[in-house]
């Protein structure tokens, strides 16, 4: 009897666990979510990812930038580590800063649910969070405008999201408005997607596993190099993706010639890795405006494109 009533308790206990766990995961979101309204007021912008970030030409001739979270740190309690980077310092917003970054934990950027390795190096943990930089066509979505197709390398780059690889201009030591911002969002802020979760392996048809995150051995830290914008098509992500694949959809070859390089460079996936989460049944995602929303596996693939373009000026049902 006693066996009988624990077998029929544990699966009560184990989806309760998992709700308290889902329930952090969409805190998280929302933390990121106050932060990028925060900055966007302070800034009249949000924060670029990848390319965006480029950092100040350092004396060695290095110009690694740094992420959208570095932006962010001092508008979600972490200004002690903020007003510590040295945005002038070789290889600026990677290892140029790991004194600063190692040890830190970001736990805004760690889904409690997540099997994931705390992959990583003296620059920083990995982010299971990334920017959504766009999406590749669809039915209703053909235009290639801002798509740069990088299949001999890294997959297909779009730059038609909210947080994307996009270079700026006037750049001055530090994080600058080098974001999308509210109205480039013509959509509705309530209709584009900003952050997602990539936080389970990504798998091939056979099943096999691979922590495919972008950049996921550079760290949350890590922004892009020189030239890593949409003007050329061998830009990689670093903490940010394209979508072109429903969420936590196995991804066959996992080829250049599909669109996620694996294994790539050995410590980076490529520039299209899906959408990904431990939770049962899809994947939670933060939208431009703030809110948080579940994206079902089952969602069209013609919908989750449309969520990841700001301004496709379609019409979108709702996706759950």
């Amino acid at each position: 009897i006693i066996g009988t009533l624990v077998g029929l308790l544990l699966p009560a206990v184990q989806s309760a666990r998992e709700s308290a766990r889902r329930s952090k995961c969409s805190n998280n979101l929302k933390q990121q979510g106050l932060g990028l309204q925060n900055f966007h007021g302070a800034k009249n912008a949000f924060p670029s990812a990848g390319c965006g970030t480029q950092g100040y030409t350092s004396t060695n001739g290095e110009q690694w930038g740094h992420s959208q979270w570095v932006c962010l740190l001092p508008f979600m309690e972490f200004a002690d580590v903020y007003n510590r980077w040295n945005f002038r310092a070789p290889n600026e917003g990677w290892d140029g800063n790991s004194s600063v970054t190692q040890g830190v934990r970001l736990p805004f950027l760690i889904c409690p649910s997540s099997v994931l390795p705390f992959a990583g190096n003296a620059a920083g943990h990995s982010s299971q969070y990334f920017g959504i930089s766009g999406a590749t066509t669809s039915a209703s979505f053909t235009s290639t405008v801002g798509l740069s197709d990088a299949t001999t390398s890294w997959g297909l780059v779009s730059a038609r999201g909210m947080l994307t690889n996009a270079a700026g201009t006037g750049y001055t030591p530090g994080p600058s408005n080098y974001g999308r911002t509210m109205t480039d969002c013509s959509d509705g802020t309530s209709k584009t997607m900003i952050e997602g979760e990539i936080s389970d392996f990504t798998f091939d048809m056979a099943g096999n596993q691979l922590d495919a995150r972008p950049g996921r051995n550079w760290g949350w830290a890590m922004g892009g190099l020189t030239g890593w914008d949409c003007t050329w098509a061998g830009a990689p992500h670093s903490n940010n993706t394209t979508i072109r694949y429903a969420p936590n959809s196995p991804v066959g070859g996992l080829s250049p010639a599909n669109g996620l390089t694996w294994p790539g460079w050995t410590d980076a996936g490529g520039a299209n890795t899906p959408l990904s989460s431990a939770h049962p049944g899809g994947v939670q995602v933060l939208m431009t405006d703030g809110s948080v929303r579940w994206i079902p596996n089952s969602i069209s693939q013609d919908i989750l494109t449309l969520l990841a373009v700001r301004n496709d000026r379609q019409n979108i049902s709702d996706p759950q």
